[in-house]
């Protein structure tokens, strides 16, 4: 994918709130923006 996994895992290791679509750290409960408890791990791009 990324030439460099370093800034790969720091693109695409967040959480995305299924509300406001804001990234929020791994550790998150909740958004950052809204304080919506809704998150999901970021989509990563299927190798073929």
């Amino acid at each position: 994918m990324a030439r460099f996994p370093e800034a790969e895992a720091r693109k695409l290791n967040v959480l995305i709130c299924r509300k406001c679509n804001a990234r929020n750290a791994l550790r998150a409960t909740r958004c950052r923006k809204c304080g919506y408890t809704g998150l999901r791990p970021k989509k990563k791009e299927l190798k073929a």
